[in-house]
């Protein structure tokens, strides 16, 4: 079958495939520029910012363990040892507020499954009782002062069991007033940034045209005397054990460069 067009039908016809042709163009042109504008030549950066900090708030925690076969006994020394730890804490200084007594836990040696294959005696003793208290104090210097001290504890019979505290190193030191230097760490780490880029760029013959990204990056907080191997920034336990600090905050930012 034959089709005539006339004249007008024809220029309609044209144009508008023209005009499809310049919606692909365009959208082709516009992804061409937004390719071009994100290969912007740039240059990544890291700033660094540290600072020695001092903990203020300690977490020590001190347990007793009291073993034998008359429950109502082992409960009147567990009392004892609570209160010759109550009265050496507060001889030091410490306030009765800042104390908090644990809860305590009796292990019955009959009731455990292993034991019960091993040989007794009827000088064996059935159960171990384990109990303590918490100091936790914004006077970190005196909680350490006193843990070294804890030997004359023993001295006065009291049995203190070294091996099972929650709190891992103990005593544990902590900061809490990160927000504190938080924006004037972030602008030292971003002064930091630009002066390592503005060297790059007139090392090689460029300069610098703005920020294109920048990534704030994480807080690490760890002890004073850590070395810069990222292992140990890695480990929390050096941090938790040390009064004196060290706080680091390493920023990245993307400065677009043009010659």
């Amino acid at each position: 079958m034959k089709i005539n067009l006339n004249r007008s039908t024809t220029y309609i016809v044209y144009a508008a495939i023209l005009g499809i042709a310049l919606i692909i163009a365009g959208g082709k042109i516009g992804k061409g520029l937004t390719f071009l504008k994100n290969m912007t030549p740039t240059v990544t950066v890291k700033g660094i910012a540290e600072r020695d900090i001092v903990s203020d708030l300690g977490v020590w925690e001190i347990n007793y363990r009291e073993i034998g076969n008359d429950l109502p006994k082992l409960q009147t020394l567990i009392q004892r040892d609570y209160d010759a730890t109550v009265k050496f804490l507060t001889q030091q200084g410490f306030r009765t507020e800042e104390i908090e007594r644990s809860s305590f836990k009796i292990e019955d040696r009959l009731a455990n499954l292993y034991l019960q294959n091993q040989p007794t005696t009827t000088d064996a003793n059935r159960y171990i009782v384990t109990a303590g208290l918490r100091i936790r104090s914004n006077n970190v210097k005196l909680i350490r002062k006193t843990s070294q001290i804890l030997d004359q504890l023993l001295q006065q019979g009291v049995s203190i069991a070294f091996d099972v505290s929650t709190v891992n190193p103990n005593p544990s030191y902590y900061y809490t007033k990160l927000d504190d230097i938080r924006p004037e760490m972030m602008s030292d780490a971003t002064k930091s940034a630009y002066l390592v880029a503005k060297q790059f760029a007139r090392d090689s013959s460029s300069k610098l045209d703005g920020i294109q990204r920048a990534n704030q990056g994480i807080f690490q907080i760890m002890g004073r005397d850590t070395s810069t191997l990222s292992a140990d920034w890695n480990n929390s336990q050096s941090a938790l054990g040390s009064i004196e600090k060290k706080v680091r905050l390493v920023s990245t930012i993307d400065y677009r460069i043009k010659n």
